[in-house]
């Protein structure tokens, strides 16, 4: 029989417009700007994208937002064809509430709470396609709570903190074979950590200039659950049968340091740059109680991405503002250790929206970004043969909604 091997990376593949499995943020105007936006943070969301601009916004505010994720992937190869994945169109959800309040003219605070999903996707190789034995399916979530406040001691000066707490849940499945016929080999994990976040917003008093710094530390998931084997036959059962299982799953360290600049009234330029700890992220490994235990090579490299974007206040329609945005994502893995479960690269992505004034208080938005990703192609004896083509799209639609209740103003 084949050795047995579960290739786990339990993420879905190629979405991240970084390394690893992160996702685009599921706020609609951070995803129109291309995330670029860490220095002009307006809303509750502030609270994942940068914690320091929750100071300053006076009142009760709560925004929510909700995206669609489209992944398609194609893998082919000379000698052993072709395949695509089922389409699966995944709706990660973001909300955040926040208050806060000036103290002086120059002196503010702020607090929030939300939840978002970071990271993680779904996918489905069709049936008897020729990597099955390497994996068949992956469903993961990657929930994060998170809370944070904010103080503003100066005008020109925010800092702020938060505590974040991470949840996974995934699940996945290859196909395994016994010759004669096809089993299946399946495990089911959660478990979570604590982290944590700080942040700072510096405004020049003399330009209309601010710079935005956000920073996320790791976390490290302790995840458990149970390996799960059907059709398995009775002469394999002593080695293949159910059974406890735990997994280490890290979220990385990631860093983002941006810029805002009004080059008039109505009109804002922006750039950002993320750094992610994809360094640290060198296997995949299962260990189950009763003799199962699978280490998978990742070995990946730290993700660079370089982010742009423009805010446009229309004078002669008040009411929207129109968005857009690009970036490219240097990320490129190692290629011997390339799997169909996850096969992140190098990126190209634009992006555009817009928001409109419904009233004075509320405000709606929609955000669309298309992500290109540079061809992969496994090298190397353990990798799955083969050349792996990607594109995303990813649709968000969100509401902002303001008021200077409980602000005293």
């Amino acid at each position: 029989m084949r050795k047995l091997v579960f290739a786990i990376t339990i993420a879905l593949p190629a979405t991240a417009l970084a390394g690893g499995y992160i996702i685009p943020n599921e706020n609609a105007r951070d995803l129109a700007l291309s995330s670029s936006a860490t220095a002009d943070q307006t809303g509750p969301e502030a609270l994942f994208l940068n914690t320091a601009a929750l100071a300053g916004p006076d009142g009760l505010a709560i925004s929510a937002s909700g995206e669609i994720l489209n992944n398609r992937t194609t893998w082919s190869d000379p000698s052993l064809g072709d395949a695509s994945l089922i389409p699966q169109y995944n709706t990660p959800v973001s909300g955040a509430v926040s208050f806060g309040s000036h103290v002086s003219r120059d002196m503010a605070w702020g607090i929030g709470v939300g939840a978002d999903v970071p990271a993680g996707g779904s996918l489905v190789w069709p049936n008897g396609w020729q990597g099955q034995e390497a994996i068949q399916t992956v469903d993961q979530r990657v929930y994060r709570i998170g809370a944070g406040a904010a103080f503003q001691p100066v005008r020109y000066l925010k800092v702020g903190v938060s505590y974040l707490r991470y949840q996974a849940t995934e699940e996945l499945h290859q196909s395994l074979n016994f010759l004669d016929h096809q089993g299946d080999g399946g495990i089911g994990l959660s478990g979570g950590a604590n982290s944590f976040g700080v942040a700072v917003e510096i405004r020049t008093p003399q330009i209309p200039l601010s710079i935005g710094v956000n920073y996320s530390h790791s976390g490290d998931l302790s995840l458990s659950g149970n390996a799960h084997f059907t059709g398995v036959p009775a002469s394999f059962m002593p080695l293949i049968h159910d059974q406890a299982v735990t997994e280490a799953l890290k979220v990385p360290n990631v860093l983002v340091v941006g810029a805002a600049y009004a080059i008039e009234r109505n009109i804002t330029v922006m750039g950002a740059y993320t750094w992610e700890r994809w360094n640290a992220y060198t296997e995949d490994k299962f260990v189950g109680t009763d003799g199962f235990t699978v280490s998978v090579p990742r070995n990946y490299r730290n993700a660079h991405v370089y982010r742009v974007g423009v805010e446009w206040r229309l004078a002669a329609l008040p009411q929207l503002t129109v968005r857009g945005g690009g970036l490219r994502s240097v990320s490129s893995q190692p290629t011997d250790t390339v799997s169909p479960s996850l096969t992140d690269g190098n990126s190209w992505a634009f992006s555009f929206g817009a928001g409109v004034n419904i009233q004075r208080a509320l405000r709606i938005d929609f955000g669309y970004q298309h992500a290109m990703f540079d061809d992969v192609t496994a090298t190397g004896t353990e990798a799955f043969p083969g050349t792996y083509r990607t594109h995303v799209d990813l649709f968000s639609l969100g509401a902002n909604w303001r008021t200077n209740l409980g602000s005293g103003r």
